[in-house]
């Protein structure tokens, strides 16, 4: 009788414990995959809001120079280079007051400290065309 009720009691026990770890085991795979929903969801989200930060910054000084009627034209010649919010303006102006109003344009949007005007005077180029 000893030995009936002593592999009874471990059957239980064993069939018990296996059930305990199915059950520890599913709750982690549901935890995982929500988890992963969430990731994902995160991961749809990134690319409409992480692509736009620097675009947008170039976007708007090129909008900038293109509404002032002095410079306008600059925009589709000149190069606007953003990086973290750091502006490097690259090209030609055919005069210093162009290439300062270009580089204000640009420190309007982004603030003084954050530009580099490397705009090269040539009063020789052609004067940009504005439509």
């Amino acid at each position: 009788m000893f030995n009936r009720t002593y592999s009874l009691t471990r059957a239980v026990i064993t069939g018990s414990l296996l059930a305990l770890t199915v059950a520890v085991v599913d709750t982690q795979a549901t935890t995982l995959t929500a988890a992963q929903a969430e990731q994902a969801q995160a991961e749809q989200a990134k690319p409409q809001a992480q692509a736009t930060p620097d675009t947008d910054v170039a976007a708007k000084i090129a909008k900038a120079i293109a509404d002032d009627k002095a410079v306008a034209g600059y925009e589709k010649t000149i190069k606007i280079v953003v990086s973290d919010g750091l502006v490097s303006l690259k090209g030609t102006a055919r005069s210093e007051d162009d290439k300062k109003a270009i580089g204000a344009k640009a420190e309007a949007v982004v603030g003084e400290k954050n530009v580099m005007n490397n705009l090269v005077i040539a009063p020789d180029a052609p004067k940009p065309q504005t439509n």
